[in-house]
């Protein structure tokens, strides 16, 4: 859901991407399993890991009830988003590649998942879990905001709002430019959403052979790292398309989509084993991402669009794989994992409430130190979060376990 630097709406997007969860033992058969006719299905069938393929603790970890540090992954992305948008130098755009990844791999893996436990993917209950989980808040939210536009005399950019409400904003503004609205940010959620319409039918054909899988994702995530660097170098296409269009940031979903793949059918081990050898790699990692930060600072789209974006996918693929091996870090503290559980509705409001909160703060108290004010910015946005999840996210999920759609994302 664009460039560093650039106006509020262009650097950030939550991955509204599932909670995962299992309940059997850790020791499973690895996938795929090939079901005979009229299988049995187990509703609490947990995804299907070998553990003799993978490390002892990333096998142990994916196999929980809820996978660890995901949600502290959602909220190192989301603060990363709202600090860049309050103003200081930090990487928004990552935060937005960490959603992408991230929801990659949790949608992939809920459909292995599924193939798994029932032998077949039902769309239509795909569909119905991803619409309830992101239209309603999403369009409370463009109710309040088209309400605070005409009680205070604003006009409305109605292309701009035509394009967020039929989620395809990443193409409007990629080609138009970005009207810097409190619709701005709905580029990057158009750009998830035009995700799922595409790959559960991706997935269906080529669920049958995960190697296969894994061996197209990898040519799709080259072809368009090549593809990128055509558009820039020989057509000449302005950053802004390149950095909204969904043509030009699959990659980063196939990248979560590969590493679902690679551990539920327990392929490249000796990979993994690299991966989680020891624990100062999670520290590399992380080093590693500030330093891509940083040459982005320092060089702008010209490394973000062409190395930034590619380095950081691969770095993310490592970060998650690391943080689910270290199952007794700081982002798995409960305070850390709440910013994450209400990390899309945080998405929604930090477009509106960061603005509003703000200009209110320094009109009433014209010397409050930035440090201050943007606590408190950052305050108001988890305290409407936390509206958006208790009284309509949390209920609609409800509403998704009563009729059977406990594995949405």
């Amino acid at each position: 859901m664009l460039p560093l630097g650039s106006c509020r709406g262009k650097g950030c997007v939550p991955s509204h991407s599932a909670r995962v969860t299992t309940t059997c033992p850790p020791v499973i058969p690895a996938w795929p399993v090939i079901l005979k006719a009229h299988p049995v299905p187990d509703p609490s069938d947990s995804p299907q890991v070998s553990p003799l393929a993978l490390p002892a603790d990333l096998a142990r970890g994916l196999a929980q009830k809820h996978i660890p540090g995901l949600d502290g992954i959602r909220a190192i992305a989301v603060s990363l988003v709202l600090l860049f948008h309050a103003g200081l130098p930090v990487p928004g755009g990552t935060g937005v590649l960490l959603f992408f990844v991230l929801s990659g791999f949790l949608i992939t893996w809920l459909l292995l998942k599924e193939a798994n436990s029932t032998g077949a993917i039902s769309l239509r209950s795909f569909y119905v879990r991803r619409t309830l989980r992101i239209l309603p808040a999403f369009y409370i939210y463009a109710a309040v905001l088209l309400t605070l536009f005409w009680l205070r005399s604003r006009p409305v950019n109605v292309p701009q709002l035509v394009a967020a409400l039929l989620y395809v904003n990443n193409y409007y503004q990629g080609l138009h430019g970005d009207p810097n609205t409190g619709f701005s940010h709905t580029w990057s959620l158009a750009v998830e959403e035009q995700f799922y319409l595409l790959w559960p039918f991706l997935f269906l054909f080529l669920r049958r052979n995960p190697a296969r899988m894994a061996r197209f994702l990898s040519f799709a995530i080259i072809l368009v790292w090549i593809y990128r660097l055509v558009l820039i170098y020989g057509f000449h296409v302005n950053q802004g398309y390149i950095y909204e269009a969904f043509d030009t940031r699959a990659d980063s979903l196939m990248i979560g989509c590969l590493l679902a793949v690679l551990t539920h059918a327990g392929l490249a081990g000796k990979m993994f084993h690299v991966i989680c050898s020891a624990r100062w790699m999670l520290p590399l990692t992380l080093f590693l991402l500030v330093l891509s930060a940083a040459a982005e600072r320092a060089f702008g789209v010209d490394y973000r669009d062409t190395i930034g974006f590619a380095l950081n996918g691969v770095l993310a693929f490592l970060l998650i794989v690391q943080v689910i091996c270290v199952p007794a870090s700081p982002l798995n503290w409960a305070p850390v994992r709440y910013i994450g559980s209400i990390s899309y509705a945080m998405y929604l409001w930090q477009q509106l409430l960061l603005d509003v909160t703000g200009k209110a703060l320094t009109t009433v108290f014209p010397g409050i130190p930035p440090a201050l004010r943007i606590l408190l910015e950052f305050a108001s946005v988890i305290a409407a979060a936390s509206a958006s999840w208790f009284c309509v996210e949390k209920p609609i999920l409800s509403l998704r376990k009563r009729f059977g759609l406990i594995s949405a994302a």
